[in-house]
């Protein structure tokens, strides 16, 4: 079976890189990559053409290559949301991170836009459950302080009262290392928006402490106090008390993130692939194990 993956090689979210590495180890897929300039000189050829988020919505996917899926993140933001609908008829398939966002896809275009979560990546076997005793960070966030949200006031909150913290941006292929020396990862969601650090900070064994996601899909893949922990404003103290509480127990937080990392197993790439196969190729669950 031949792939072809169309999306930015140097784009700075990386889901395209990670969905390649994944097809690239599976006997009996011949896997191409290109962007859209690279996918306009093709003319046919390939069994399944996979656009994955590059941050590109814009542009339009050349016309007579089928059967072609796409899979976007940034619904919940206006402008790629207006772009992802202009371009949505052109897919055979449309999955999108935000469960809101397949709705008000599928609402304005009358064509179906299927859910499908990020993700992260799959964890080597080799890979164990770092103790947090072991960890050489008490909290981390990789990612953009986020202009003109709570984020920036959540991130200012960890730098003026946790020094022993990392906060910065890196290469999506560091994120692995950085979260499984970290005790704790913070998230701030901007407009109520599932992102990746969410599943990327669980499978590396980290206690997400996440603020509180309403009606796009967090509670059906998650349960707050459970394999995770959730806070609503930032600015009341509550988020400073959770961070106090679960440095000084840590077997407290040790053991939601130890549910967390065995529930990120179930959320990989690995996973949203087959999903992808089973549907667009229209093929039965046994049958999309080729991914």
């Amino acid at each position: 079976m031949k792939i072809a993956l169309v999306y930015d090689r140097d784009s700075r979210v990386g889901v395209g890189e990670r969905c390649r590495r994944v097809l690239e180890h599976q006997p009996g897929l011949q896997v191409s990559q290109f962007d859209l300039k690279e996918i306009r000189q093709v003319t046919g050829g390939f069994d399944l053409y996979l656009r994955l988020d590059d941050g590109d919505y814009a542009a339009p996917f050349p016309a007579g290559l089928h059967p072609y899926a796409w899979w976007v993140a940034d619904t919940h933001l206006k402008h790629p949301l207006r772009c992802i609908i202009r371009n949505a008829p052109d897919c055979d398939a449309l999955f999108c991170f935000q469960k809101e966002g397949a709705w008000e896809v599928s609402r304005a275009t009358g064509r179906l836009a299927r859910w499908l979560p990020p993700a992260c990546d799959p964890v080597n076997p080799s890979s164990a459950f770092v103790p947090h005793s072991q960890r050489r960070w008490d909290i981390a966030f990789v990612g953009t302080t986020g202009k003109y949200t709570l984020r920036k006031v959540v991130l200012e909150l960890i730098k003026s009262g946790y020094p022993n913290a990392f906060i910065g941006t890196a290469h999506h292929s560091e994120l692995f290392s950085i979260y499984s020396q970290a005790r704790i990862v913070v998230n701030y969601a901007i407009n109520n928006d599932l992102n990746m650090r969410i599943f990327e900070a669980m499978a590396a064994g980290a206690l997400v402490l996440n603020n509180r996601i309403k009606d796009n899909g967090f509670e059906d893949i998650f349960s707050p106090g459970q394999d995770c922990v959730v806070f609503d404003d930032p600015t009341t103290g509550e988020l400073k008390r959770l961070i106090d509480h679960y440095l000084s127990h840590r077997e407290d937080g040790e053991r939601i993130a130890r549910a967390g990392f065995t529930l990120a197993e179930r959320h990989t790439y690995r996973e949203r692939l087959r999903e992808i196969g089973r549907i667009v190729l229209n093929r039965g669950a046994r049958e999309a194990d080729f991914f």
